[in-house]
C-alpha cells in the first residue's frame, strides 16, 4: 500500500504513517555463545522471576545498551535473570537451533512459512499491544500475533554534509543524472562517492528498493510468482539494479569493492573518506559512535529516475518472538513487552518505534520529508514464492553482487533459468 507523507505534516504525525525494516542483518563483532533456552525457574502466581536466554542480532550492543535495559528490567522485577547471547551469524544459527528444538526464550524471529508460525513461536496477542503496533499482520497467522518488529525505518541517502562540502556539493541530488554528477565531483575531490560494504553483502539488501520504486509496488517479489522470467534488463529489476551497477561501472564504489567491510564503512563515511550510503535511518546512531556530529548527517530520498518525483522505503525490521518451548514464557513476554515500552531504544539509537503512539523528532528525518515522496510499504512473502526461493536457494545478497559486478544479462538468464525450474518443481 501507499502512502503520501506532507510537508506541511507534522512529523510525528508523519511517524504514525511509518513502518519500515532496517538494520536487518547487522549481526557483526561479537563471539556466539552456544548454550540453550534457560529457564530455571518458571513464574508462578503471577509473580515474575527466574532466568531466560535472549538472543540478538545486535551483537555490537551487547555489552552495551543491550547490557544496560537488561539491568533496567532485572532492577524493575527483582528475582529475574535475562542471559543476553549476541550471535553473529545469527539466522544459520538460529536455524539450526530450530532444528534441535533448542531456541532461546526470546530471539529476534527467524522467518519461516506462516503455517510453521505456531511450531516455532509462542502467541504475543496477550501484551495488549496489537492495536498500537506497525506490520501487525506481518508475523501472523490465523489472526494470532508471532512476532513484533523491534523497529521501523526508512531506507534513504545518508551522506556526510562535510565530504559534499569539500567538494563542493550544496545539496542532495535530486534526479538520477544529479546522482552521477555529484558522485563525480566527489570521485574527483578524492572521496569515495557510495559505500555499500560490498564484502558483507548484506548490506546491498536496500538496492532491490529502486526496483520496487519503478515497479510502482512493493508487490514486485510476490509477483515473481506470475511470470518464468521477472529478471529482465528493460524491466523493474534491471533498471534498478542498474542504477548500482553504472556506479560501479563508473568507478564511484569502493575502490576494492571485495574487502570493502561494514566495520570500515562506518568509519569512512564518519571521517568523509566516503560520502554517502543508500540504507536504513537507523544507520545514524552508527556514524554518530564512529564520531560523526548529529548534524553532519544527511538524508534525502534516493533518485531513481530523473522526474524529480520522490519515493521512499519503509521496511520492518527482525522482529522480537518468544520460543514455543519456552518453560518462562510469563518473563520472555514481560520481556518483549519492557524492550519495546520502556527500555528506550528508540530514543538512544535514533530509530522509529514500532509502537505508533511512541513519537520522535530527527532533523534527518524532517530533511527527507521535506522532500514529499511517496511512501512504499514492505509487504510479508507470499508462502508460494518464498518455498520456491528456497529450492533454488537465491540469496538476495549475492544475487546483487553477481549484478553489480557481472554482465547483467549473463547475470539474469541464469536466475530466470533457476527460478523457472524452481517454481516448477514446487507446484
Amino acid at each position: 500500500m501507499k502512502k503520501t507523507a506532507k510537508i506541511t505534516l507534522v512529523l510525528s504525525m508523519c511517524m504514525m504513517l511509518l513502518a519500515a525494516c532496517g538494520g536487518k542483518g547487522n549481526d557483526t563483532n561479537a563471539t556466539p555463545t552456544a548454550s540453550p533456552a534457560s529457564n530455571e525457574t518458571a513464574s508462578t502466581d503471577g509473580e515474575l522471576k527466574g532466568t531466560i536466554t535472549w538472543a540478538t542480532h545486535r551483537t555490537e550492543l551487547v555489552d552495551t545498551d543491550l547490557k544496560r535495559y537488561v539491568e533496567k528490567f532485572e532492577a524493575k522485577y527483582p528475582g529475574t535473570t535475562v542471559k543476553i547471547e549476541g550471535l553473529k551469524d545469527y539466522e544459520q544459527t538460529i536455524r539450526v537451533r530450530m532444528a534441535g528444538n533448542e531456541l532461546p526464550d526470546v530471539l529476534s524471529l527467524v522467518e519461516t512459512t506462516k503455517a510453521d508460525l505456531p511450531t516455532f513461536y509462542e502467541p504475543l496477542d496477550d501484551l495488549g499491544l496489537n492495536d498500537n503496533i506497525y506490520f501487525k499482520d506481518y508475523n501472523s497467522y490465523e489472526g494470532k500475533l508471532y512476532g513484533i518488529t523491534q523497529q521501523t525505518a526508512i531506507n534513504g541517502l545518508v551522506y556526510n554534509k562535510k565530504a559534499f562540502e569539500k567538494a563542493g556539493i550544496t545539496a542532495p541530488p535530486k534526479t538520477l543524472d544529479e546522482l552521477f554528477a555529484v558522485a563525480e565531483k566527489l570521485k574527483a575531490a578524492g572521496i569515495v562517492p557510495m559505500a555499500t560494504a560490498f564484502k558483507d553483502g548484506w548490506t546491498l539488501q536496500y538496492w532491490t528498493d529502486p526496483a520496487e520504486f519503478i515497479y510502482g509496488s512493493t508487490s514486485l517479489r510476490n509477483d515473481k510468482i506470475n511470470t518464468d522470467t521477472p529478471f529482465t534488463v528493460d524491466g523493474p529489476y534491471g533498471q534498478g539494479l542498474g542504477i548500482l551497477k553504472q556506479l560501479y561501472d563508473k568507478g564511484y564504489l569502493e575502490k576494492d569493492i571485495y574487502s570493502a567491510s561494514w566495520d570500515q564503512t562506518q568509519k569512512d563515511i564518519a571521517t568523509g573518506k566516503t560520502a554517502m550510503m543508500y540504507i536504513g535511518n537507523w544507520f545514524f546512531s552508527n556514524l554518530i559512535a564512529a564520531g560523526l556530529p548529529s548534524e553532519d548527517i544527511g538524508f534525502a530520498p534516493l533518485p531513481f529516475d530523473n522526474s524529480g518525483q520522490f519515493k521512499g522505503m519503509m521496511r520492518n525490521d527482525w522482529a522480537y518472538a518468544v520460543s514455543a518451548q519456552s518453560k518462562n514464557k510469563p518473563l520472555a513476554k514481560a520481556f518483549v513487552k519492557f524492550m519495546l515500552e520502556e527500555s528506550g531504544d528508540e530514543a538512544d539509537h535514533m530509530i522509529i518505534s514500532p509502537l505508533k503512539d511512541k513519537k520522535q523528532d530527527l532533523p534527518q528525518l524532517t530533511e527527507f520529508m521535506s522532500y514529499e515522496p511517496t511512501m512504499l510499504e514492505a509487504q510479508s512473502v507470499d508462502t508460494k514464492v518464498t518455498t520456491a526461493e528456497n529450492k533454488m536457494q537465491f540469496n538476495v545478497f549475492k544475487f546483487i553482487q553477481e549484478s553489480t559486478v557481472g554482465n547483467l544479462q549473463t547475470v539474469f538468464d541464469d536466475y530466470n533459468k533457476k527460478w523457472k525450474a524452481a517454481k516448477e518443481a514446487t507446484k
